[in-house]
């Protein structure tokens, strides 16, 4: 895709993914520390959120670790949302995916 040169870089577009600089992306981990994943972008960390173990899923957000990250993204709605959920298995992954859903910028 070339980008419009007219278009602000800061301008959000509906599907327009939004990407961490280099070296701030999210690294899922297991709860000994393995990583089994890394996201750049709010698309791949969705993506990875549909496939990943779910314990990974389950540490991450007894640490409140996606809604940091996402605040980073300056997705405060998704961080919001995230934060509030408590769940496990795979109740949590489809709480986690359709928050990403009603909340996406």
């Amino acid at each position: 895709m070339v980008p419009n040169s007219s278009m602000n870089k800061n301008e959000k577009l509906p599907g327009r993914d939004i990407a961490a600089e280099p070296g701030k992306e999210f690294v899922f981990r297991l709860k000994d520390g393995k990583e089994v994943g890394r996201a750049g972008t709010l698309n791949g960390f969705e993506g990875l959120i549909r496939t990943l173990p779910v314990e990974s899923l389950e540490f991450h957000n007894s640490g409140k670790h996606f809604s940091a990250w996402l605040r980073y993204l300056k997705q405060e709605k998704i961080a919001n949302a995230f934060a509030r959920i408590d769940s496990k298995g795979e109740r949590l992954r489809q709480e986690l995916l359709n928050a990403i859903k009603i909340n996406r910028l």
